[in-house]
Formats: structure tokens, sequence, C-alpha cells
């Protein structure tokens, strides 16, 4: 009886540690990740050479996989949300397993170590134009509306296009002053969390308006463009803010439409 027992728990060993052994496994970020807002992060798993049952995936969170099919790629979402912007550090990834019998736990980790970088929470916010350093406008004088999109909470109920609310809210986006496009304009001041934040919506915004943008914040300056490449360099610089003095004006334009916040 003893001798069973003890092939039993050897067993149980043998096909819990065969169950990961050749499991592959790749995390899969998304470009654009904000603090305080969900980031759907996936999670490609294999395992070439059998079927593996009950496994848990522990990382930022935890996914229970009943089943893995040989050679299937199965791809498992979640959400993850981050409490605050800058430089986080992703760490290894294991999963593990109590099959067959439950005995015992086996886990295997994975080297997935990353630095990622969250950007600041976009906060909705009416913007300050002005044009050239005098303040002076030569835009429009009358809002008007430039694009709807999502909505988004905080945004003004006036903003809302309630005829459409079968397709989901959409909030109307308006050009205002000199016209929703342009250079954001840090300047110094307290609440320096809410002026990232609302600097992150408004080139947020213009981006996806396809407007000309750019950021002047301390001594950087990014230059004008309207490509995604250009909006998550500008956001990572939000991101890794630490603190906020007199920006720099010899590089813009001395007619450029400024954004002051």
């Amino acid at each position: 009886m003893l001798s069973g027992m003890l092939s039993f728990m050897i067993i149980s060993g043998i096909e819990s540690e065969r169950n990961i052994r050749y499991i592959e496994l790749e995390r899969i970020l998304p470009a654009e990740i904000y603090a305080g807002m969900p980031a759907k992060i996936g999670y490609l798993i294999r395992n070439k050479r059998k079927n593996s049952f009950r496994l848990l995936l522990k990382d930022m969170t935890k996914l229970k996989l009943k089943k893995l099919r040989r050679e299937d790629m199965q791809l498992c979402n979640t959400d993850v949300t981050f409490p605050g912007r800058g430089q986080v550090h992703l760490g290894r990834i294991s999963v593990s397993t109590t099959y067959p019998y439950g005995l015992f736990e086996k886990s295997i980790s994975f080297p997935a170590e990353k630095d990622i970088i969250v950007f600041p929470e976009p906060l909705v916010c009416s913007p300050s134009f002005s044009l050239g350093p005098d303040n002076s406008g030569n835009g429009k004088n009358k809002e008007s509306v430039s694009h709807v999109r999502a909505y988004i909470p905080g945004d003004p109920l006036s903003s809302i296009v309630w005829k459409k609310q079968r397709q989901g809210l959409v909030s109307r986006v308006s050009e205002g002053g000199a016209g929703m496009n342009g250079i954001v304009v840090i300047l110094p001041g307290p609440n320096i969390e809410q002026k990232l934040s609302r600097a992150t919506y408004i080139l947020s915004e213009l981006h996806k308006a396809c407007c000309p943008f750019g950021l002047a914040i301390n001594e950087y300056y990014s230059g004008i463009a309207s490509t995604r490449a250009h909006k998550i360099e500008v956001l990572k610089r939000l991101a890794l803010t630490r603190e906020i003095t007199q920006p720099v004006m010899k590089d813009i334009p001395s007619d450029a439409q400024l954004i002051y916040i």
C-alpha cells in the first residue's frame, strides 16, 4: 500500500511537469497605456508537444486556462489599470498547474522583463488659445465642430450628440478662438499632475482631428507634426516630467498658434 501511494505521488508530479514543460508564452502590450484607464494586455500561449490542462498564468493579474490544445495558439486578454504615470517595470511571467490530481503545484517562469511608459490620465478641459507671443489671434471667432468622438466621463452635457445615442454616446469636439491646433505650452504653477493630464487630453484630441501639434515644456520643444509617432513621443515626455519650469520659447516660430496650460 505504501509503495502504491508513493508511486501515485511520483506519477502525479511527473504529469504536472509534463503539462507545462513545452509551453511557449508571449506578452502583447498596447501601443498607448494611460494612467487610471484600463489597458488591454494580451498573452499568446501554446504547447508544441501535447495538450495542457488547468493552467494558471500569473503576471500583473491572474488568468485561468482550462485547456490548451496541442499546437493551438491561444490568445488571452485581461484589463490592467496602472494607478500613476511614468516608467513601470514588468517582471517575469509564470505559468503553474495542479494537473492531474491536485496534489502538487508545478510552475515555470518566462523571461518577460520590460520597462514601459504609462502616459498621464487624460483630463477633459477647454484650452486657452492665442496666436504668437502677443496673444493676438486671427483664427475662428466662433466655436465650430471639428469632429465627434466616443463620450468620455466628464464631457459637458452640451457636447453630447443625443441623436446618435443608439450608436453609443458621442461628444462633439469644437474649435474656438484661434482654432483647435497648434503648440501646447505648459507654464509653471501648482497642480502639476492636472496640467500634464490636460495637456495629454488636448494633444490626443489634436491627433484625432489630424491637426498638426507640438509641445513646449521646460527646455523641450517637440516641433510640429500630426503623426502617431509624434504623439507618442510627446506623451512620453509628459509621462516622465517631474517638475515644470518656465518654457524656453526661442525655437518656437513667432507666428505659431499657442495653447497655454
